[in-house]
């Protein structure tokens, strides 16, 4: 049977698919963002993938099965109490893992936006700005501005 991508699939072909991956028990990735621990997950995930008949797409989406925690904080990332450069920071190193999510550039710029505290999010997201550098080089810049604004008069 040729390899189809798994969007060509129909549902229950598509969930077949899937049940024939989890028979091979792919390790579930839950242990935070370690590198060490990320790296181990990634070898193993590629193994399993040299003797499973997949395409990339599919591995994608086959591989974001195994990844739970990762997805759920990438979705709920906010800024909060964090610096710009900390939310940076926390936000590429996520990406890593969710790629599939933020696949474009755009995307990219409109989910860093989106988890932008409300002070800042108010300056950047009025530009509409379409690249994630140029969100982010704009973030900075309001930022350092507020702080320079709350300053108190010496």
């Amino acid at each position: 049977m040729p390899v189809l991508p798994i969007e060509d699939y129909q549902t229950g072909d598509r969930i077949a698919f899937t049940e024939e991956f989890k028979k091979m028990k792919p390790p579930l990735f839950h242990e935070g963002v370690e590198p060490l621990k990320a790296e181990a997950w990634v070898l193993v995930i590629e193994k399993l993938f040299e003797v499973f008949s997949s395409i990339e797409t599919q591995r994608v989406q086959l591989a974001a099965f195994t990844l739970k925690d990762e997805v759920s904080e990438f979705e709920g990332l906010k800024q909060g109490n964090m610096t710009v450069a900390e939310y940076e920071a926390k936000f590429i190193e996520l990406v890593r893992f969710v790629s599939h999510i933020v696949d474009t550039n755009y995307k990219k710029a409109r989910k860093f936006e989106g988890g932008l505290c409300n002070a800042i999010l108010e300056k950047v997201n009025v530009l509409k700005l379409p690249k994630y550098m140029d969100v982010l080089d704009r973030a900075l810049m309001s930022k350092a501005n507020l702080a320079s604004h709350n300053r108190p008069f010496e």
